[in-house]
């Protein structure tokens, strides 16, 4: 049985006939038993009141008459006797003629009279030599344990089914709440995953119910992240593809060879902008499916580093920049993809802002931060910088501050404080080279054992980044071709 209604009235109601069983059982006990059983206790107290209720004349009364024997029932539920002397002077009805109790000794005992077997109960006043005998057929027993038995039965059966009766109609109510929410459920849209209300719900339900608003929030986020990605992509592909279909169109109707290939130069140019805003696309995508610590792992930061300032060595050099490197071992905690990821936007953001023939210093390097050991990377150029006042929303998604001279998505730094809440680090931007330009600050802790790993989520805030590459970064180790 798989409800918890059915379930509920039916423990209930085997508890109680278990219950019921069990005292019935014992009271069975209790009266079949002669010495101490109910029926010996009636025995005792009605002779001793008929002992009691005897007066003292009765001594002189001659022997009752004998009398055909009655009915074994007429008497009721017991039979008494009176003997003086030996005589039996005083009867009911339907008591033998002879001594219930022939050896006259006080207490209980159990003898054959004719068909019947009887327990007698025999009690002396040896003042005035008066015996009282009291006692009942086995047969007067056991009809009167059967009426007994099945009165019992009938009252249980009445009692058992007003009980079950209660009991599911309390359950029912009890479980209303639930009822409830599983056709509110029904009724919901597809896609409406606002919480479910929890103010009714029983005690025991409550927890469950929690966990469904958890899941439904995570579900929403997921929801609301694909709706927006959607958006924002669609948004952002749509420039640069009527820019990159404007220059083919170009392209096609020139009438010379340099018009072409300027106009192919510049198709390439969008081809490229257009790759890496869907590079950045797949990579929010990614980060927004959901981040996780579990598969993090050493990684040492500034081997990364230098990998990914080689790849855009290139870029550099056409553009006539220098890179200057800077970089001490250190191991940190995370995944080596959205490292990779941060390190690429980080740097790409300084090759794009910095401008023809500009300087980028990067280093990375052992460090502290509030008393924790850790590795700083910072990146810094002599570009046109951001202005005060738009530092604090350079991390919003898709946000490209006014006076931005760049062609960027605005996608790069956005992924950047996502990547660094991921990984519990802080980051901090301030002035760049020699006064001017950008600078971008990121610490990560040092690595430690797994189950110390920094704390998930810790909330990333920009601060004046000190200008620690003003006066030109000198290289502890610079790398070839760079």
């Amino acid at each position: 049985m798989n409800s918890i209604r059915g379930r509920l009235t039916l423990a209930l109601l085997l508890c109680i006939v278990l219950s019921w069983m069990t005292w019935l059982c014992w009271q069975a006990m209790q009266m079949n038993r002669e010495q101490t059983g109910l029926w010996d206790a009636s025995l005792r107290d009605i002779g001793t009141q008929v002992l009691r209720s005897m007066p003292d004349s009765v001594i002189q009364l001659p022997n009752a008459p004998t009398q055909p024997q009655l009915s074994r029932y007429k008497d009721g539920k017991m039979s008494f006797q009176v003997w003086v002397d030996g005589r039996n002077v005083v009867h009911s009805p339907a008591a033998p003629a002879g001594p219930l109790k022939p050896d006259f000794r006080d207490g209980f005992g159990t003898h054959r009279i004719g068909d019947d077997i009887w327990r007698v109960y025999s009690i002396t006043d040896r003042r005035r030599g008066i015996v009282a005998q009291v006692g009942r057929t086995q047969a007067t027993l056991n009809r009167e344990l059967h009426n007994l038995k099945r009165l019992s039965l009938a009252v249980a059966a009445l009692i058992f089914s007003l009980l079950g009766l209660m009991i599911w109609v309390v359950v029912r109510w009890s479980l209303a709440p639930v009822t409830a929410l599983h056709d509110s459920l029904l009724t919901r849209r597809p896609l409406d995953l606002t919480p479910l209300p929890t103010e009714a719900m029983p005690t025991e339900v409550r927890p469950l119910v929690d966990s469904f608003n958890k899941l439904l929030a995570r579900v929403d986020a997921a929801v609301q992240n694909e709706r927006r990605f959607t958006a924002d992509a669609a948004h952002e592909l749509r420039t640069p593809l009527a820019v990159l279909a404007a220059h083919a169109d170009v392209a096609l109707r020139a009438t010379t060879i340099e018009e072409k290939d300027a106009a192919l130069r510049r198709l390439s140019s969008g081809v490229q902008r257009s790759a890496r805003l869907s590079e950045q696309l797949l990579d929010l995508a990614r980060l927004d499916a959901g981040a996780s610590t579990e598969g993090f792992g050493q990684v040492d930061l500034s081997e990364l580093v230098v990998l990914v300032v080689r790849d855009f060595e290139a870029l550099a050099r056409d553009r006539g920049q220098h890179i200057s490197l800077q970089t001490e071992p250190g191991a940190i905690l995370g995944d080596i993809d959205q490292l990779g990821i941060l390190l690429r936007n980080v740097i790409d953001n300084a090759v794009c802002y910095a401008g023809e023939g500009g300087q980028i210093a990067v280093s990375c390097r052992p460090g502290r931060s509030n008393d924790i050991r850790g590795m700083r990377l910072e990146v810094a150029d002599d570009g046109p910088g951001v202005a005060e006042e738009d530092r604090a929303r350079i991390f919003d998604r898709f946000y490209r501050a006014p006076r931005s001279t760049g062609r960027g998505s605005g996608i790069g730094l956005s992924l950047v404080a996502q990547i660094a809440q991921s990984h519990g680090a802080s980051v901090e931007v301030g002035t760049g080279l020699k006064g001017r330009g950008f600078a971008i600050s990121v610490f990560f802790a040092a690595a430690v054992a797994e189950h110390q790993a920094t704390a998930y989520g810790r909330q990333i805030n920009w601060t004046p980044l000190s200008a620690e590459l003003d006066n030109g970064a000198s290289l502890d180790r610079r790398e070839p071709g760079l």
